[in-house]
């Protein structure tokens, strides 16, 4: 076996364990993260005034065997009673041979807090279906603990929470989307038993539009942020700043502490319609075995007829 090779098999038995004994390190990763926060918060569902559906597909670390590749849909919208939301929340990621499906439902209640301000609270409910199958990984130590058990299937039921500020340039939010600290699977490894587990995420999200021209048609300026805390692991987050140029060409670039520079393209083709790109430099050693991390994200919007919308919607 070429070097090469030996450092791709490494790398995917570290994804391995990452998925199953720390898998808390971290949870699924979004460049675009802006335009869709409904996958972090649920107190987000209904905050953009019309049915709301987006896709995001991201596939991480190109051409490394084994790299995480994470697909999403959501959907979520007011209610007749302006006061409340609701959302679904598809998601599935797939590292190596570990495969995590969640299905979530999200419930928000909103209150005014100024004049044109809403504060927001959510709860989320729903069940993540975890399943790892090792027996097609070429394992340099037969003896490896975390390889015993083949083949896993679990369903495991979570819940989550958050609140949300928002009005029509900036906003606020905390979440906890998963509380729950599921065990995902257990191993012992020299007489000391081991868990792998969901641990519980905490997310701080913020953003604003600064109007950088005389005329409100002109450039607007949007940096965003979202910081990730977990037990376990260090205080990770990421920065953003995106210009947005006659209200429908989105353009900037992101920094993930520790991980990647991104830059973003993104369009309004309609008031309806908005696709989106994302190309990730890695900046970590792992940066000399793979070539990049590509997302794409296509949203709609679904306005009633008779109900007056903010236009347009910075996130």
């Amino acid at each position: 076996m070429n070097f090469q090779k030996t450092i791709r098999h490494f790398l995917l038995i570290l994804a391995v364990v990452s998925a199953g004994a720390a898998y808390s390190q971290q949870s699924s990763l979004y460049t675009m993260y802006m335009w869709n926060q409904l996958i972090l918060n649920p107190a987000y569902a209904g905050s953009r005034d019309a049915l709301s559906a987006s896709l995001v597909s991201r596939h991480q670390w190109v051409g490394l065997d084994g790299a995480p590749s994470t697909q999403v849909v959501s959907i979520h919208s007011p209610l007749p009673n302006d006061n409340l939301g609701v959302g679904l929340t598809i998601e599935n990621d797939r590292i190596g041979p570990t495969n995590n499906t969640g299905i979530w439902g999200d419930f928000s209640y909103s209150i005014p807090a100024g004049e044109k301000a809403k504060l927001a609270f959510g709860l989320r409910g729903g069940v993540a279906i975890y399943q790892s199958d090792l027996r097609g990984i070429d394992n340099i130590d037969p003896d490896d603990g975390a390889f015993m058990n083949d083949v896993e299937n679990k369903m495991l039921p979570n819940f989550g929470f958050g609140a949300y500020y928002y009005g029509d340039r900036g906003y606020v939010g905390v979440a906890s989307p998963t509380v729950l600290e599921n065990e995902l699977n257990s191993f012992s490894v020299e007489n000391t038993n081991q868990r792998g587990v969901g641990d519980r995420h905490y997310y701080l999200m913020a953003g604003y539009v600064l109007n950088m021209s005389p005329d409100s048609g002109g450039v607007m300026f949007k940096p965003s942020t979202v910081i990730r805390m977990v037990n376990g692991a260090p205080v990770s987050f990421d920065v953003s700043a995106m210009f947005l140029i006659q209200q429908k060409f989105w353009i900037g670039g992101a920094y993930r502490y520790s991980d990647s520079f991104a830059g973003i393209l993104s369009m309004n083709i309609t008031e309806h319609l908005q696709v989106g790109y994302a190309y990730d430099f890695g900046t970590s050693r792992l940066n000399n075995y793979h070539n990049g991390s590509h997302e794409i994200m296509v949203s709609y919007d679904f306005f009633k007829p008779d109900v007056k919308v903010r236009s347009p919607r910075y996130f």
